[in-house]
């Protein structure tokens, strides 16, 4: 079993970045934490346009498609709900407890200053636990 520390954000695929920063920075107060566009060779789970924001007490992440999306790892999703997402105090700990148990839709992986790991729980919705890398 995995306890996180707590719940971080929910993620969402839209169709424009910008005009959903534009749309929860103008309509609930949104506040952009970190905006990122791919570098010109990015490849796999980081070859995504992003953007978090500060909504209220949690982070919603906006992206133009998951990581796991990026990485091949899944056909393509339509727009809406993405994942929401735990952090827990070791990814590489996490997934090796839960490893047999559940469904990984994407191994622990290096994203930014993260390291992500996503499973899917039982009715098929994905589930991201996040560590922050020093």
């Amino acid at each position: 079993m995995v306890t996180p520390e707590s719940f971080y954000h929910v993620a969402l695929k839209v169709p424009d970045v910008d005009a959903a920063v534009a749309f929860y920075r103008n309509h609930l107060a949104g506040e952009v934490i970190k905006r990122k566009r791919p570098d010109e060779d990015a490849t796999g789970a980081e070859n995504v346009s992003h953007a978090a924001l500060q909504v209220g007490d949690k982070r919603l992440y906006v992206f133009d498609r998951a990581p796991y999306e990026a990485a091949g790892l899944v056909e393509e999703l339509p727009y809406g709900f993405l994942h929401f997402g735990y952090v827990v105090p070791d990814v590489g700990a996490a997934a090796a407890d839960l490893e047999g148990d559940v469904s990984f839709v994407m191994e622990p992986t290096v994203f930014g200053d993260m390291k992500i790991a996503f499973i899917e729980g039982p009715a098929g919705e994905r589930i991201e636990l996040l560590e922050y890398l020093d």
